[in-house]
């Protein structure tokens, strides 16, 4: 983008924020689609008290899409009111059934790639698990790069290396030479996705490189109620976006998918090696993704209208119904659906958020036991990826309580 706000060919945002380039195929311009209004900037952090988690900052939510790669971004975006540090916690690891997720995911690529020895690099290492289960099953070593790692600095046991703080791309010779790069659950957080692969695709070189990356699915969220369309999330990537831009800033596509219920999108890419079947046929993805933003709108109101309606009465009925899960779709279906706190509690396996107070709605967030006290009779849940753990975590506390997904 040029100094006073036009589009550049690689893609950008107009000075008014209204209209952007593509920063997936480099067309444009992108067309609006559908405005969500101000929601909660903050998604990660948990706050110490009500009246702070109220004054947490709030962002207009504008989302557009390319005709050409239905590459969808949030064009209301400013990178001046998002930070991340060390007070925030997206961490996904105290669920049973994500770990189990990405302990699989570590035997798929540890059997599939020559990480002994290798080199890693994991953009967004959140407090870094999956990177040192990877360096101690691979036998390799990594430098994971996350400015919310709370963890010690520097080297530990497992052969990873942790910095807390941002990936030095804006350098890309700063960076360790790598053989693999991963990053999970981050790209879609960056404000210029494009030039951060062009960064990494210059450090790599001529050398043989490989990389998996994992984000959520455009086509899955936008189909759906869209409780993960959230703030920190710049760019929604589908199958036919998620190729283009990786194939524009230099990598080649060498397979592609979902996992987690169809929510979790992956990539894997390589450069510098010998060309294999790669990907081609994306025509019936890019025809579901437009399907999907065409009636996002219309649905995403629906929902929100619908799910009020059902807090309400469920309350009223005295079900005392309560949230199970306060990560970031638990944050916008609160600002959402239950702005006025009809629900008897919000509970989350992760014990950093139990007594702290979600960004503007000001929910408490409690141990799910709380929920045996209640008896509640209605538990609510955003990630149907979660719906048999949860019924089983219910059953052990002694709570018959409905399960409904949102």
């Amino acid at each position: 983008m040029t100094a006073d706000g036009d589009v550049t060919a690689d893609g950008g945002v107009t000075a008014d924020g209204g209209v952007a380039g593509c920063f997936a195929c480099g067309a444009g311009p992108l067309l609006p689609f559908a405005d969500l209004g101000e929601i909660p900037v903050l998604c990660g952090v948990h706050y110490a008290s009500q009246e702070e988690a109220a004054g947490s900052p709030v962002g207009r939510m504008q989302l557009a899409y390319c005709t050409e790669c239905a590459y969808v971004r949030n064009v209301a975006f400013d990178p001046a009111v998002m930070y991340y540090d060390t007070t925030m916690d997206t961490n996904l690891h105290h669920s049973p059934a994500f770990q189990t997720f990405s302990a699989q995911l570590v035997a798929s690529l540890t059997g599939r790639y020559p990480l002994a020895g290798a080199t890693v690099l994991d953009i967004g290492c959140g407090q870094g698990e999956f990177l040192r289960e990877l360096c101690h099953t691979a036998g390799c070593r990594g430098f994971g790069y996350d400015a919310m790692y709370a963890g010690p600095a520097g080297a530990d046991h497992s052969g990873a290396h942790f910095t807390t703080g941002y990936a030095p791309v804006e350098d890309p010779q700063a960076l360790p030479a790598y053989d693999f790069v991963t990053s999970r659950h981050w790209f879609e957080h960056i404000d210029d996705p494009y030039a951060f692969l062009v960064a990494l695709r210059e450090r790599a070189g001529g050398r043989p490189v490989h990389g998996y990356f994992e984000v959520p699915d455009a086509c899955y969220d936008l189909a759906t109620a869209g409780w993960e369309v959230i703030y920190p999330h710049v760019s929604y990537f589908d199958s036919v976006s998620l190729a283009r831009i990786f194939e524009r800033a230099g990598w080649r596509v060498e397979a592609e998918g979902t996992f987690f219920a169809g929510m979790f999108r992956y990539i894997e890419v390589s450069c510098g090696v010998d060309a294999g079947a790669g990907v081609s046929d994306r025509a019936a993805a890019r025809e579901a993704q437009l399907t999907a933003i065409a009636g996002f709108a219309q649905r995403q109101a629906a929902e929100r209208e619908r799910w009020q309606s059902a807090v309400v009465r469920m309350a009223a009925e005295g079900r005392r119904p309560g949230l199970w899960g306060a990560g970031s779709r638990g944050v916008q279906f609160l600002n959402l659906a239950d702005p006025h706190h009809q629900l008897a509690a919000v509970v989350d396996v992760n014990p950093r958020k139990w007594g702290r107070f979600l960004p503007v709605t000001g929910h408490r967030v409690d141990d799910p036991a709380i929920l045996t006290t209640l008896q509640s009779t209605a538990v609510i849940i955003t990630n149907p990826a979660y719906r048999e753990e949860i019924a089983k975590s219910l059953a052990g506390l002694g709570v018959a309580a409905e399960v409904l997904v949102a």
